[in-house]
């Protein structure tokens, strides 16, 4: 853990970072992989305490976290880790079915035939990983490392970093998604993703920006079957773990 100089927000640490950006990236590794959980209350002093800064370069990473929507401040309550919440998580896979789309239409009008069969390099070794493994987030890093090299190529800066931010939010509730949920997929439902992903690279190959975007929109709507079932599951577990940690009525005297 790089260790930042008690004192301004702006000092240099390791990496060439400031002591805002290494605490910033830092919670933002541990909230992403759920290491601080959905609901967490974010503590200035005990941040500081364990970076060994002061409380300005902490208020300013939390500003961040609050940028990315990883982190929501409560007026006169300081700042909370965001819950999983239905309306939101369905907001962050449409952005993302929309954002891939458009990353995918572009690429079609400059990424080389090279780069194209790149991809279904990619795509193959995607496959294999779906075939050999139902753990979920084996599958999203290199679902990801594809998205990721499309909007590298599709010339684009903006579109990408638009991309990156929706990403991010699209990893941290992915956690809802369980082991036994997955065990409960039918196998061909596992596959369908890597169909479509290789439909689309043989879209962007040819230039066919139109089907190319339809096909990224599919791609993200068969994974957002799949969180849809599990979130419904997530949430149910939720209430009912609820339930029970509520205190029973008093009973009148």
């Amino acid at each position: 853990m790089a260790r930042g100089k008690k004192g301004t927000r702006g000092g240099a640490s390791e990496g060439g970072l400031t002591q805002d950006q290494v605490v910033a990236h830092a919670l933002i590794r541990d909230i992403v992989d759920w290491k601080i959980p959905p609901g967490t209350w974010l503590r200035e002093r005990a941040i500081a305490d364990r970076f060994e800064v002061s409380h300005a370069p902490v208020r300013e990473a939390l500003r961040q976290l609050t940028n990315i929507g990883l982190v929501e401040v409560h007026p006169w309550r300081g700042a909370r880790v965001i819950e999983v919440d239905r309306h939101k998580s369905i907001e962050v896979l449409e952005l993302w079915k929309a954002l891939f789309g458009v990353v995918c239409r572009l690429a079609c009008d400059v990424m080389t035939r090279q780069e194209g069969e790149e991809l279904l390099v990619r795509v193959a070794t995607y496959r294999d990983i779906v075939r050999q493994t139902r753990n979920t987030f084996a599958h999203l890093e290199v679902s990801n490392s594809i998205g990721s090299y499309i909007a590298r190529r599709c010339g684009a800066p903006l579109a990408k970093q638009l991309l990156d931010r929706v990403a991010l939010l699209a990893r941290w509730q992915h956690h809802v998604i369980s082991d036994t949920f997955m065990q409960s997929l039918p196998e061909g439902m596992l596959e369908e993703s890597a169909d479509i992903y290789e439909r689309l690279c043989g879209h962007i190959i040819e230039n066919q920006p139109d089907e190319a975007d339809q096909a990224a929109r599919d791609l993200i709507a068969v994974m957002q079957v799949q969180f849809s079932a599990a979130l419904d599951q997530y949430l149910a577990e939720a209430r009912a773990q609820a339930t029970e940690k509520a205190p029973s009525p008093r009973k009148r005297s």
